[in-house]
């Protein structure tokens, strides 16, 4: 079993990678290249990393290109999809930062469906606005929204998450679990959700069956990428076998205990949180899903 990440980074111009991830003093690495250090691809990535270090899986695959809100490097990205795909036969492809093209990502998922069915989707950021945008939500295994975008995915009229129905934007009496429902009786959301926020609440087909709001760490709310952190974890959990349920479960568990393990401070990047942990792991994971490492 195995993850493709497909994704860009915030570079003009920046070529089309594709190969697995490997890190060299620190730094993240695609088919010979340094990923840069943003806050979202590279933590994602790296998130996803730790999982299959510790539990001696194959590394994610990266399929990435140089974005920097033009859509070349999505388009690039999109051109490769399926030729990367049929050569790595991943179990789980997780679409991230990418431009919400539409039509792009329709075609993708229809090929995914025909060629490699048993594949699983996973989406956040870009890859999530324009999965629910072009009506192929509900194709997708987990989403990763945040408690805004959840009513994006709710609002069965919006294409993107500044167009929400004002009463869906995130207030003193927003309801995440009537929201988390709507979207899945509109078609707006993959089969599992992890809503990310104060309390992380994680559905299944529209109904929560899960919540996490220990430990509570407020300071990784201004870390950049700490979300992206999250998503890179349910997927190489997933990646692993997981269940996706006890994947995202795992994944908000392990985000909160990787901020506490770094004393987490507004001042600190998400790549401190990813190298704190392979130390989380060994002290929970046992626990949380059965996943001891081998002595």
């Amino acid at each position: 079993m195995s993850l493709l990440v497909v994704a860009t980074y915030p570079i003009s111009g920046g070529p089309v990678l594709s190969g697995r991830v490997h890190s060299e003093a620190g730094v993240l690495h695609v088919a010979g290249s340094p990923v840069p250090a943003s806050q979202g691809t590279s933590a994602m990535l790296g998130a996803a990393l730790a999982v299959s270090g510790y539990l001696e899986t194959p590394a994610p695959h990266a399929l990435i290109a140089g974005d920097i809100g033009r859509g070349d490097g999505t388009r690039a990205v999109y051109a490769r999809l399926m030729e990367v795909t049929e050569e790595v036969r991943p179990s789980v492809i997780a679409f991230h930062y990418m431009q919400p093209v539409m039509a792009l990502i329709r075609q993708a998922v229809c090929d995914i469906a025909e060629r490699l069915p048993d594949v699983l989707l996973v989406a956040d950021a870009g890859g999530m606005y324009a999965a629910k945008a072009a009506g192929v939500a509900d194709r997708f295994e987990l989403m990763t929204p945040d408690v805004g975008e959840v009513g994006f995915l709710a609002d069965p009229q919006a294409t993107h998450p500044a167009y929400v129905s004002h009463y869906l934007f995130g207030t003193a009496s927003f309801d995440t679990p009537g929201l988390v429902r709507m979207a899945a009786d509109s078609g707006g959301s993959a089969r599992v959700l992890l809503v990310k926020g104060k309390t992380d609440h994680i559905s299944l087909r529209g109904d929560v069956v899960g919540a996490v709001d220990r430990p509570a760490v407020p300071a990784l709310e201004a870390i950049g990428g700490t979300g992206d952190t999250i998503t890179g974890l349910a997927a190489g959990f997933m990646a692993a076998g997981f269940p996706t349920v006890h994947a995202a479960l795992c994944a908000s568990r392990a985000n909160r205990h990787a901020g506490v393990s770094m004393g987490a401070t507004p001042a600190m990047r998400a790549s401190d949180l990813v190298a704190a942990l392979p130390a989380v792991f060994s002290e929970h994971l046992c626990g949380w899903a059965g996943a001891c490492q081998r002595v």
